[in-house]
């Protein structure tokens, strides 16, 4: 089949499209094996199946093609694409996967999504990846899929690609009413305007600002019941912002497992502070504790915009058992890491 791409991308959107690829085989297999006979994908912005590399000028598979070589393959496909020339690569690309069962919608993920929804049972499981070229996915569209008891979410949200374009900072310019409009429905809320006049009056930092702003993302993913979260902010060759790539989820397990994808590549994690971070922390927030477990410690602390996982905290709880700060009530033989269910206490 003669490919088409939909876009060169950069080796940030490879890097997210190796953790989407890496996600989504453990997502099926974890469902396989918990015994469902059903579980979908929806693709919201699905473009050709193609892309092709800046670096290389090699062939890159899309999400929408790596979603199809999951194995086990999940039970129904649903690629939403607006460019009618897009839409047709992906016809296509379903002649090609025509053992799977791949349904195509052509138009706004923002409208179509009601019908996709209406496909999908409310206790089906299922992954939607919204991953937008700008500010194009918006609040409501979010809200719906929510309403659906076992949906997870993976959203790039291109703030430093998109969205700040929203936001004029030159002196003299202001946001007009359509763009505020906009930004309102991206947000779900007009919380973002004091971050705004904040950030153009120059009392934060551009860096502090975007923080605030993927805050206020945040917030909202958690009142609409995605208790757990994780975050990948994706930079560039200079190390320039560029997108925040964001699984969202109510069930900790899978974000566990987005956690071990995420964390790949990234260099604070090989700094000389990290290990130390992550054992002050344990040990601020639960000192005092007399009957704790790692499960308690990892519903309050694995969510977030932090970059640790389940192995640091057992880590963390390693150390602090071999510096006397921290006392097994239930210790078990020989055994040097901790379970979920191990009680102890820290001092």
């Amino acid at each position: 089949m003669k490919k088409n791409f939909g876009r060169e991308i950069g080796e940030w959107s490879e890097i997210k499209l190796k953790c989407i690829h890496s996600y989504l085989g453990a997502y099926s297999n974890i469902l396989t094996r918990a015994g469902y006979k059903e579980y979908y994908f929806i693709d919201g912005f699905a473009s050709t199946g193609f892309c092709k590399s800046k670096q290389t000028s090699k062939t890159i598979r899309g999400s929408a093609t790596l979603a199809l070589t999951v194995n086990p393959p999940f039970s129904n496909y649903f690629f939403i694409e607006l460019d009618a020339n897009k839409v047709k690569e992906l016809e296509k690309l379903k002649t090609l996967f025509s053992r799977l069962k791949v349904e195509i919608f052509p138009g706004d993920c923002n409208i179509e999504i009601a019908t996709v929804l209406q496909k999908i049972g409310d206790n089906t499981p299922f992954i939607a990846l919204l991953d937008p070229q700008a500010g194009d996915l918006f609040w409501d569209t979010i809200q719906k899929i929510s309403e659906k008891n076992k949906a997870e979410l993976l959203i790039n949200f291109p703030f430093g690609m998109a969205i700040n374009r929203y936001m004029p900072l030159v002196e003299g310019k202001a946001i007009d009413s359509e763009m505020r409009d906009k930004l309102n429905k991206i947000f779900g809320t007009e919380d973002w305007g004091p971050i705004y006049y904040e950030r153009k009056k120059g009392t934060i930092t551009a860096s502090q600002a975007r923080e605030k702003y993927l805050d206020i993302y945040l917030i909202g993913l958690k009142k609409l019941g995605f208790r757990y979260y994780a975050v990948k902010n994706l930079k560039n060759s200079k190390n320039v912002h560029i997108y925040y790539l964001i699984f969202a989820s109510r069930n900790r397990k899978g974000l566990e497992k987005m956690k071990d994808n995420f964390i790949e590549g990234e260099p604070e994690r090989q700094t000389l502070f990290f290990k130390q971070d992550i054992i002050n922390a344990v040990y601020n927030e639960f000192v005092g504790s007399q009957k704790i477990t790692l499960d308690t410690i990892l519903g309050k602390m694995l969510t977030g915009k932090n970059l640790y996982r389940v192995q640091d905290f057992k880590n963390a709880l390693i150390h602090l058992e071999k510096v006397k700060k921290l006392i097994r009530i239930n210790p078990r033989p020989r055994c040097r890491s901790f379970n979920e269910t191990d009680l102890f206490k820290i001092i």
